[in-house]
């Protein structure tokens, strides 16, 4: 059967990111028609007290597709599909009419939770067990199922007029429909402690444990399947036609694995964006707990393998905004358009960043110790350093996490070669330099993919295509619109030197762990006890 794609068909695809939302406009041979980005805030209550407004999420929505369709003048007509791909481990609690129940919700790195996931682990038999059902080697307390657990404890009021816990691109789905629509897809669905990865089927066992309503689940569709249309009031408010066609898409993960193209077994990827994974497409997941992997549905079939850190561009961000308030002043007041304030710096240093270690844990440890004390650190500082070095010990730090993570994933069976190519994306894979970092730490080709700070809302759009039977398969799709863009290819001389350096970075982390743990406690007591104006 030969599949007809009209070159002026167009998918409208968003990506609810960590510090805001991307509306991208793709054509049917999946090139970028379009792109607009709508910022939002990040409330950092305490350390491990992380909240977003959802409908923070949904104005972003309007705007960027007004923005769109404005500023380019395409018409809506020509739009045949939406796609929202969205970040993961939510419980937006909404009540039966669709309406949020709670201005701000727990973000995903969220850690509350950590007397309640305690508690369920206990009733589920242990940590070995609990893992073994729901395959997530996140620290337990943002798992989804605690948070619905805490707000239960914490908000009865809210949980008792609480219909369908959402993720955020179900919540977006559910503003597209005019709130009628409540859904859930397996990439995302498998992201939140409810769900038995083997089953793929909600866990009556984890939710009895927990105490939380079967009945509080949405649906659960695939990413490629109708999960609603354009409603009347959606339409006004975003300029999208009526009946418009909503694909049920994905969580951000899941999404940039496709995104980058990995749609084959054993094939590998690296997202270098706010936070940092590495993660492989596998027939099986992984289940041993001591391996400490992370396992979800993929789009079109089996599963994705991950270990992931929370702070990975988002440390190039924080070191900007705390450190380097004169070099951004300089370049607003010459315009010089983009410039990586960082990479900049680093690039001024040498590797190794003359002996300085920063270990990435801004927001908490993820892989591979997945210790939530965790926190971000500088060891070594000398005077004979300066602010180039600090700016390539973080590109660094990064980078020593990712390959930890490599190790990990090696270890857990996942197959990898051992010089493989490895695809990349994210918003940091847009700068070569930080890119050949990583290169010459794991002394591998890495792959950039065109676009990659668009893999994400690209994983949404080969769904939606996939639907709307533009392409047979993810397969086809993937291989006919993701294109290698570039080839980074390690420095071995400094490959030698990372080599020497690697384990000390190892053991700096060791040493700090149970100083982090003391830290934590420190943090949590005094930090948030006092409102600052």
């Amino acid at each position: 059967m030969m599949l007809v794609r009209e070159h002026n068909e167009l998918v409208l695809a968003y990506d609810v990111g960590s510090t805001g939302l991307k509306a991208v406009l793709f054509d049917a041979g999946g090139r970028i028609v379009a792109s607009r980005y709508k910022p939002y805030e990040t409330y950092y209550l305490r350390p491990t007290w992380i909240e977003q407004e959802p409908m923070d999420w949904w104005n972003a929505v309007c705007l960027a597709t007004k923005a769109i369709l404005d500023e380019t003048g395409i018409s809506a007509e020509r739009i045949k599909a939406i796609v929202p791909v969205g970040h993961q481990i939510m419980a937006i609690p909404v009540d039966k009419h669709g309406t949020l129940l709670r201005k701000r919700v727990q973000y995903c790195f969220d850690g509350r939770s950590s007397r309640q996931a305690q508690e369920l682990i206990n009733r589920c038999g242990g940590y070995s067990k609990f893992y073994q059902i729901h395959g997530l080697a996140h620290p337990p307390e943002i798992l989804s199922i605690c948070k619905a657990m805490w707000l239960k404890e914490n908000e009865p009021e809210v949980y008792n007029q609480t219909y369908k816990f959402l993720q955020s691109k179900g919540f977006i789905i559910l503003q597209l429909t005019d709130r009628q629509v409540f859904i859930d897809d397996y990439g995302d669905a498998s992201n939140t402690g409810w769900l038995d990865i083997k089953s793929k089927k909600y866990s009556e066992e984890i939710l009895e444990a927990a105490g939380i309503s079967i009945e509080k689940m949405p649906e659960i569709m695939y990413s490629h399947e109708i999960a609603g249309y354009v409603g009347e009031e959606a339409a006004r408010q975003t300029g999208l036609k009526k009946g418009t066609p909503i694909f049920t898409g994905t969580g951000d993960v899941p999404a940039s694995c496709v995104g980058a193209g990995v749609v084959e077994r054993n094939m590998h990827y690296c997202s270098i964006g706010s936070a940092n994974w590495n993660g492989g497409f596998i027939a099986a997941p992984c289940l041993e707990p001591d391996k400490k992997m992370v396992n979800i549905c993929h789009l079109w079939k089996d599963y994705i393998c991950f270990q992931y850190t929370a702070a990975g561009s988002i440390s190039k961000d924080w070191f900007e905004n705390a450190l380097c308030d004169v070099e951004k002043d300089i370049i607003k007041k010459i315009n010089t358009g983009f410039y990586d304030i960082t990479v900049g710096r680093a690039q001024r240093s040498h590797p190794g960043a003359k002996g300085i270690f920063y270990i990435p844990y801004l927001r908490g440890g993820g892989g591979p110790h997945w210790n939530p004390n965790s926190r971000g650190a500088f060891v070594g500082l000398s005077l004979s350093h300066d602010k180039n070095d600090m700016a390539r010990s973080v590109l660094e730090g990064v980078a020593f996490n990712f390959r930890w993570m490599m190790e990990e994933t090696k270890r857990a069976g996942v197959p990898l070669e051992e010089r493989q190519s490895i695809r990349v994306i994210g918003g940091g894979a847009r700068n070569d330099q930080w890119v050949q970092v990583y290169a010459d730490v794991l002394g591998s080709d890495f792959q950039i993919v065109k676009d990659p700070h668009e893999a994400t809302a690209r994983g949404g759009f080969i769904s939606a295509a996939v639907g709307l039977k533009w392409y047979r398969d993810y397969s086809e799709a993937a291989k006919e619109t993701v294109i290698i863009e570039k080839v980074i290819k390690p420095n071995l001389e400094y490959h030698a030197v990372y080599d020497e350096v690697y384990p000390v970075f190892k053991s700096v982390y060791q040493a700090l762990e149970l100083v982090f743990n003391d830290i934590s406690r420190l943090q949590n007591k005094y930090i948030g006890t006092v409102e600052v104006l």
